[in-house]
């Protein structure tokens, strides 16, 4: 396929050439033409491809290193390599986008209320045993924990357990770039209120048998009882641990 420079610029009314370029890369990493680990044609095929001058092609290629989808590898057999992106970089551009939209922790606990139990309900439809022994295991972290840290370990091993548990890609996604800013917001709630095991023994026993029950209403196939059993346990923890406005923002506004 090639690609003028003027015609590129022709896709949208604001998009240059090198993002239209760019674009056009993206689909065919998205479909699977192009493979972690494949090169990118050479800069000359490139520029023979798409008709364009080299800035414009330079250009194309600093978006997509941008995206996390290429890295430039210098030397006499350097080029574009395609990657697998770094899901880090973009929880991290997902926490910063939800401190400067003021997110406190009340409403990351809504929004696993919202999410979690159509999980709990796809992973109840599911018959995989090794996905279940793996809730388990996690509410067994749970149990043991004798920190707040371990606690919180296993907390994060039980959502993401749940979401591999629905089979559903975009779960799966949505908890990978979720969990940690849930986890840190905990951990921070827990630190500023000076919380520790001893003290949240009998949250934590009741904590731990929902999950319990949960898991128990997955492995029987009850869907819809283990979604609304869901729903209420985390709409229960959201309205009754923490006031309207919530004392804790999961980025605290510096002073």
């Amino acid at each position: 396929m090639t690609s003028g420079e003027e015609g590129a610029s022709t896709s949208g009314p604001t998009r240059t050439a090198s993002e239209s370029i760019a674009e056009h890369i993206r689909s065919r990493i998205a479909s699977g033409e192009l493979q972690p680990g494949d090169m990118l044609p050479s800069e000359r095929v490139l520029l023979e491809s798409y008709e364009v001058a080299r800035p414009t092609m330079r250009e194309t290629l600093r978006i997509l290193e941008s995206d996390g989808l290429i890295t430039i590898e210098r030397g006499t057999r350097g080029g574009a390599r395609v990657v697998v992106p770094d899901l880090s970089r973009l929880a991290r551009r997902v926490g910063l986008l939800l401190q400067l939209r003021g997110t406190d922790l009340k409403e990351l606990i809504e929004a696993q209320a919202a999410i979690q139990p159509g999980a709990a309900a796809l992973a109840a439809r599911s018959s995989d045993r090794a996905e279940f022994e793996r809730l388990r295991a996690a509410v067994d972290r749970c149990v043991e924990a004798t920190s707040i840290e371990a606690l919180l370990t296993g907390l994060e091993a039980f959502s993401r357990g749940l979401m591999q548990a629905s089979h559903n890609r975009p779960l799966v996604l949505y908890n990978e770039l979720i969990a940690s800013l849930l986890t840190k917001a905990l951990r921070d709630y827990a630190e500023d209120a000076g919380i520790s095991v001893a003290e949240a023994a009998g949250v934590l026993r009741w904590v731990t048998s929902q999950l319990a029950t949960l898991v128990d209403l997955i492995e029987a196939g009850e869907a819809e009882r283990a979604a609304q059993f869901w729903r209420d346990t985390l709409g229960r923890v959201a309205v009754a641990v923490w006031p309207d406005p919530s004392p804790f923002a999961v980025y605290p506004t510096p002073r």
